[in-house]
């Protein structure tokens, strides 16, 4: 079965874009919304004067760094979940073998 596709119309930097998708259309409206705020943050920064394609470039850098401390500080926060996993489970274990010797 093909999913239907939703037509989505956004507006980044009064520029219109129609977003074909299978995602829903309030998402999409909402990333559009996050890239224009960046894109806009970028171009208040470094001035009007620069071109469409440098203040996309500069949002893009930004929203990846974003994107890659975000990665890193799950990838933190999974490594702490494990690591007070296993001991949990060799603390239960520890407890279960002393049980099971008495």
């Amino acid at each position: 079965m093909s999913q239907s596709l939703n037509v989505v119309r956004v507006n980044i930097l009064g520029q219109q874009y129609v977003i074909k998708t299978s995602a829903d259309a309030s998402y999409i409206n909402k990333v559009a919304d996050y890239v224009n705020e960046r894109m806009d943050e970028v171009k208040q920064s470094a001035g009007d004067d620069q071109s469409q394609l440098r203040t996309a470039v500069l949002a893009s850098m930004n929203i990846t760094d974003e994107l890659f401390t975000d990665r890193k500080e799950h990838d933190i926060v999974i490594d702490k979940i494990e690591a007070k996993t296993l001991a949990i489970t060799e603390f239960i274990e520890d407890k279960i073998k002393e049980t099971e010797n008495k």
